[in-house]
């Protein structure tokens, strides 16, 4: 892939080619979907869960743009790789390749983004490239560098001030936001990227055993304070419906991160699938409060949401 490391030499800050302004009719009426793929272990390195890890915080950072429409990863992980293997390949850097292109007119994600990961000392460094899948810019590429001994900081500023040399800048109120105290180490990342693995493989429907919480519960141990640990502690639990819990360690997250889409998201859903109406409005305006939404619109999607889900719920009754 490009954007290749150098074994001997710190990263470049950015390589640039063409620029990638979403097209009016994007902004106005569809806004684009953007995705960032597992990070790959650089060409010949044993794997770890580090380039996971990055993947995470940067779906994390990403969701706060309000020019994109949120869309995880994790919602078209099947999709984008068929076979629970191929997954597990991908993210050991084995296996074919993704074609960006294809997949984000298959699936209509505008912009992918992917990469490579490197031990660097006690630091990582990280190789990104940024495609645009309708195929009318040239790729972007850059290497940064990241140190957990700065909280992640540095790192995030150097991709929000790349993401705005490729014509895509976060609003300067929304980046604050996307700075929030990550507070882990190199171990922390590598076991946080291995729980997030087991979650991805968790969807798949060949896999019939109750999500194993191990992992998570060692992403927290290894990294008490980490707002992504916390967060994804909480979407395991979620999927193992075990709601009181998940609501526990979503509102954990919050306290390290006020501005976590992710923990906000997870306390909604909570809300609607225990018909908790107060609780499902309160974290859906709160979250479209902090993306700019109209919190009347964000309740009415809240309302016609659970009205499905009573429906659903009946008619499993009536066919058991």
């Amino acid at each position: 892939m490009g954007g290749q490391m150098k074994a001997s030499s710190p990263p470049a800050s950015t390589k640039t080619s063409t620029s990638m302004q979403p097209c009016a009719g994007d902004q106005a009426k569809d806004k684009p979907k953007l995705i960032v793929l597992p990070l790959q272990p650089q060409e010949g390195r044993a794997y770890d869960g580090t380039g996971l890890a990055v993947h995470f915080l940067l779906g994390n950072v990403i969701v706060l743009h309000t020019v994109f429409e949120e869309f995880w990863f994790g919602w078209r992980v099947k999709k984008i790789f068929p076979e629970k293997g191929g997954l597990s390949a991908y993210c050991r850097g084995e296996g074919p390749r993704v074609d960006a292109i294809r997949v984000g007119k298959e699936q209509g994600i505008r912009y992918l983004l992917r990469g490579r990961v490197q031990p660097w000392g006690n630091k990582i460094r990280v190789a990104l490239v940024l495609t645009d899948a309708k195929g009318d810019n040239g790729e972007r590429m850059t290497e940064l560098v990241l140190e957990p001994a700065d909280q992640v900081i540095g790192f995030r500023k150097g991709f929000l001030t790349w993401f705005e040399t490729c014509g895509l800048p976060l609003p300067n109120v929304q980046a604050a936001k996307a700075l929030w105290p990550e507070v882990t180490t190199l171990r922390g990342l590598d076991i946080l990227g291995r729980a997030l693995e087991i979650y991805y493989l968790h969807s798949y429907p060949e896999v019939k055993a109750r999500l194993d919480l191990q992992w998570f519960d060692k992403a927290v141990s290894a990294a008490p304070d980490s707002y992504l640990a916390r967060n994804l502690k909480g979407w395991a639990l979620y999927k193992r419906k075990d709601y009181q819990a998940a609501r526990e360690s979503f509102q954990s997250a919050l306290e390290v991160n006020p501005n976590g889409l992710g923990a906000l998201a997870g306390l909604m859903w909570c809300g609607i699938y225990t018909q908790n109406e107060e609780m499902a409005y309160t974290w859906a305006a709160t979250r479209a409060d902090l993306l700019g939404k109209t919190p009347k619109a964000a309740k009415a999607w809240v309302a016609s949401r659970m009205g499905r889900d009573v429906l659903e719920k009946k008619r499993k009754f009536f066919q058991n």
